[in-house]
């Protein structure tokens, strides 16, 4: 049997359908509980007859059917509840692929808002991860999907129907998520200096610099190095959309067979009430109409939104599986949720995204020979600790970034020369990743294990932390609530040791902290969150 065989019956041994489901014993057991419900939600519930309850009783029996018939595409594996849900309300409808699927989940979902079913949808969110905290389950894990049924039923999701006209077979008709832009959509005039904007615009992508946080420097950028790398961005309008993508969003190991694709349905993803949107549909359009660069060029330049700062909802991936539940739960107010493999907190919401799609596109790469030889290296890097990628993610000895930030804190967040770089970051094809770290982050990096060997008075083993807990008198590993402590702690009394509070403020927020030596590690999405926390948290002090 081959690696791609084997993993996806170990994923199908972990959600197992309610045909091969061993009945419950007593009245209180959420298994058995949730297999008399999804009976009766079945029996009263009909397709285009649905409550948000039956809809789900549907999207679980579809989802256990096909795993039992073995169609189940590889990205079903990676589904939530309110995946599931979103299934049971357009069944029988089969999608493309993950990105179709994950578009128009959150097209949907975006309808529902400010209606009674929206808030519906909140409750159904509410309840899963009420669930998953009191059985101590993961949210995405098969013995919670099915007792979920049970508390949807209880928590009376199967009292309203929903409106066909709010069914995705209707309410999607045409919308741009699934269908693209529209087909009347209309160029804008490009402006009289158009020809001398688009001079400029090829002027400045030979210069080196940080792009600026609009579409305009972010697409410079972006054909800036895809020109290094050989393409000719001068002459393919279609070089333009995953240019954009590839200096915003893509991560290194991302295959550049790819950008195109996922150019195309992260661009698509965004709300149509998005000031980006327009930008967008010029890009998706253009190559289609056998636009030039420099035609495509001059009607973005008629557009503000092209030099205006790149909207913040663009700075998400939210085009695969598993990503609008956790969302949704943020704003509600809650801190985490639980899913198969990690723990997932706001700061992570851009993590999941990446790993994710990545890990989708190992699948399809692993899909295309079933019959690998079983002596290649099966390890799952999903199934880490969280504590550990949590700390991998924040690769810095505490000591030097503060110096770091004492020294640059007002020149980080502005458009910069590229210095020399800390490290790169290389991404592997399924989501994890390695630093290749510079001479100097190496010489940080030994002088925190020399504090390990001070500290206990021996080399560090295999599985010690290289970041521990200064207080502990064995090697701890330092957890997000003491990281988060300290930072808090440190925010209090910045002005003693010449830091702005609000640095320290938005790394507890996003998670890590960008300067100008280590900005090379990350993404510009992620330099923009992290300088627009800052900016929010300077404002708030003010």
């Amino acid at each position: 049997m081959g690696k791609a065989s084997r993993k996806k019956r170990e994923r199908l041994a972990r959600r197992t359908p309610p045909a091969a489901a061993a009945h419950g014993t007593g009245r209180g057991d959420p298994r058995a509980v949730g297999e008399q419900a999804l009976e009766r939600l079945l029996r009263s519930n009909k397709p285009g007859k649905l409550s948000l309850a039956g809809a789900y009783a549907f999207g679980y029996a579809g989802l256990g059917f096909a795993q039992q018939e073995g169609t189940d595409p590889d990205w079903w594996q990676e589904t939530d509840p309110l995946d599931v849900l979103f299934l049971g309300t357009a069944w029988p409808r089969n999608f493309r692929d993950e990105f179709e699927f994950a578009n128009a989940r959150d097209a949907w979902l975006r309808l529902l808002r400010g209606t009674v079913h929206g808030k519906g949808i909140l409750r159904f969110v509410r309840e899963a991860v009420s669930a998953s905290e009191e059985l101590g389950i993961p949210v995405d894990d098969g013995e919670l999907l099915l007792a979920l049924v049970g508390r949807l039923e209880a928590a009376g999701l199967d009292e309203r129907r929903l409106p066909r006209r709010l069914l995705p077979d209707a309410a999607l008709q045409g919308c741009r998520a699934v269908f693209g832009p529209s087909p009347e959509l209309r160029f804008p005039e490009p402006p009289k200096d158009a020809k001398k904007r688009v001079r400029r615009f090829w002027k400045a992508m030979e210069e080196d610099v940080w792009p600026d946080g609009t579409p305009q420097g972010i697409l410079c950028d972006g054909l800036r190095r895809f020109h290094e790398a050989g393409l000719p961005v001068q002459e393919e309008s279609g070089a333009l959309l995953p240019a954009l993508y590839a200096a915003l969003m893509a991560k290194p190991g991302e295959p550049l067979e790819d950008m195109g694709e996922h150019a195309s349905m992260w661009a698509l993803s965004l709300d149509e009430a998005s000031p980006l949107v327009p930008v967008l549909d010029v890009l998706l359009v253009a190559p289609g109409l056998e636009m030039s660069v420099s035609e495509t060029l001059g009607c973005l330049f008629a557009m503000p939104a092209f030099t205006e700062p790149i909207p913040s909802e663009a700075l998400l991936w939210t085009s695969s599986p598993g990503l609008a539940l956790p969302r949704l739960a943020f704003e509600l107010g809650i801190s985490k949720v639980s899913m198969q493999g990690t723990v997932v907190t706001p700061d992570l919401l851009d993590w999941a995204g990446m790993h994710t799609r990545m890990r989708l596109n190992a699948a399809r790469l692993s899909a295309a020979d079933l019959d690998e030889p079983d002596d290649i290296d099966d390890t799952d890097s999903s199934q880490d600790e969280p504590d550990e990628r949590w700390t991998e993610r924040r690769e810095a000895v505490r000591d030097a970034v503060l110096h770091k930030l004492r020294k640059k804190s007002r020149e980080a967040t502005g458009p910069q020369h590229h210095a020399e770089r800390a490290g790169e970051r290389i991404w592997n094809a399924d989501g994890s990743s390695v630093i290749r770290m510079s001479p100097k982050l190496q010489n940080d990096l030994e002088r925190q294990l020399e504090f390990f060997r001070e500290k206990f008075g021996r080399e560090p083993g295999p599985g010690d932390p290289v970041f521990f807990d200064p207080d502990a008198d064995e090697p701890t590993r330092l957890t997000r609530e003491h990281f988060d402590n300290k930072l808090l702690e440190m925010a209090g009394r910045a002005a003693e040791i010449g830091i702005d509070p609000a640095f320290l403020h938005a790394w507890r927020e996003v998670g890590y902290v960008v300067t100008e030596e280590n900005r090379s590690l990350f993404t510009m999405a992620e330099v923009l969150a992290f300088s627009r926390a800052v900016t929010r948290h300077q404002q708030a002090g003010a």
